[in-house]
């Protein structure tokens, strides 16, 4: 009788973040009719967020709808990184299905994203010793935020764990991150400099940078995800769907 560890999708065998990145940059060149448009329309609904929030401060609340094109981007990257077939209509996919849990996670991640950035930017205006203590917590919790989101997109839209319950997938997100907080930082360090970087290119961030971004993330989460899967025990109980992945 197999064990659970080998009943796990190959992209338990692990991957480091040098290998993630050049996998993605391969990935690319075998996807990149299909990546760059989901980029694309990523970017067109980003810019449309914008715009929203620069005409009125209420545009704010437009911000989750960038929640659709980046689970579309992330859906691809999964069933890339478990070696299924990929279409750009996978990414087109996130805005029929599971719209809700989408929107709920953007919904979550922007309202803590916005209260923790508001909290910094007056922390720092009362110049006061207390107000510079509130305003670095909040700088911290900023920082875990951004660090549970490339955790949890991934994970979100991983095919193998499509059969979870999405509070399930959230929650092991979380566990995920507090059981390897220095490889996530990194993780996120790295993400953060490569957009910054493309950001300046803004041809590229338009095109084909978050895409890059989002098969990094997903080729370095789900084997971490997988091991503490086996782990933990979630795969046992929540019966991980069985996939192909391809090798890194």
């Amino acid at each position: 009788m197999a064990s659970r560890a080998d009943a796990l999708p190959p992209a338990s065998a692990g991957a480091s973040l040098g290998g993630a990145a050049r996998a993605a940059l391969s990935d690319l060149y075998y996807h990149s009719w299909r990546l760059v448009p989901a980029n694309v329309v990523w970017s067109v609904t980003a810019i449309g967020v914008l715009v929203a929030v620069i005409v009125a401060p209420v545009g704010l609340v437009a911000l989750p709808a960038l929640a659709l094109p980046t689970a579309g981007l992330f859906r691809m990257a999964g069933r890339i990184v478990r070696g299924q077939a990929v279409s750009f209509w996978d990414a087109a996919d996130a805005w029929r299905n599971d719209v809700r849990a989408t929107l709920a996670l953007g919904v979550g991640l922007s309202l803590v994203a916005i209260m923790l950035a508001f909290n910094v930017a007056t922390g720092l205006l009362t110049a006061t010793l207390l107000g510079w203590t509130f305003a670095t917590l909040a700088f911290w919790g900023l920082i875990a935020t951004w660090l549970y989101a490339w955790t949890a997109w991934p994970i979100l839209c991983d095919p193998a764990r499509s059969g979870w319950p999405v509070r399930d997938r959230l929650r092991f997100a979380a566990l995920l991150a507090l059981a390897h907080p220095a490889r996530i930082g990194a993780m996120g360090a790295l993400l953060l400099l490569f957009l910054a970087t493309s950001a300046v290119a803004i041809v590229a961030l338009g095109t084909v940078s978050v895409a890059i971004a989002a098969v990094i993330a997903t080729r370095f989460v789900l084997p971490a995800a997988d091991r503490l899967d086996v782990r933990l025990g979630f795969a046992h109980e929540r019966g991980l769907q069985e996939a192909t992945a391809s090798d890194d």
